[in-house]
């Protein structure tokens, strides 16, 4: 293999990486539906589950909560 096709690799490689984690536009700051990507305070991204709501709060309620 050249040293072309070798980069070639590396790239898409990298780039399947980083659309596993997509940072910026398409993360929620709040959730609104089911499987949403969002941001957890803490710092890594989540995904946005259903939860209990609250009482007042208007259903449905989600919650950003880790991936792994």
């Amino acid at each position: 293999m050249t040293w072309r096709g070798v980069g070639g690799v590396f790239v898409v490689g990298l780039s399947v990486l980083l659309a596993a984690c997509e940072v910026g536009p398409g993360v929620a700051a709040t959730c609104s539906k089911i499987a949403e990507k969002c941001q957890l305070p803490d710092g890594p991204l989540g995904v946005c589950l259903q939860r209990e709501c609250k009482p007042g709060e208007v259903t449905p309620c989600f919650a950003c909560t880790p991936q792994h």
